[in-house]
Parts: structure tokens; sequence; C-alpha cells
């Protein structure tokens, strides 16, 4: 048994085809992690505000109570 250029050329096809579609998967991943990682930054900065809320909120009732 041997193998041809044309199955050779044919498994080189394949393989290319699978590298594209593996590459646009990776970079759409990689788009996402971009964006996950800018909404925990937002929800870290909102996280951050409210501890300064519930702070503020604390020391003015030990300033209201006698």
């Amino acid at each position: 048994m041997s193998i041809t250029i044309s199955q050779l050329i044919e498994e080189k096809n394949l393989l290319e085809k699978d590298f594209d579609e593996l590459n646009k998967k990776v970079k759409t991943v990689e788009v996402e992690l971009m964006q996950m990682k800018g909404n925990l930054n937002a929800l870290n900065g909102a996280m951050q505000q409210t501890n300064k809320l519930v702070r503020m909120a604390q020391e003015s009732i030990k300033e209201w109570r006698p």
C-alpha cells in the first residue's frame, strides 16, 4: 500500500482547516476573557464603593448615638 500525493494534500487541507477553526476559537476565548476581566474589575470597584458607604453609614450611626 502506498500513499499518494493527492492523499497527502487532502490530509494537509484537513489539518489546515482544523488549525484555522481552532485558531478562531482561541481568539474568541481571548476576547471573552478580556471582557470577563473587565467585568471583574467593575465588580471589584462596586464592592469597594459599597464597603466605603457601609463604613460611612456605620460612622454616622455612631455619631448619632448618645
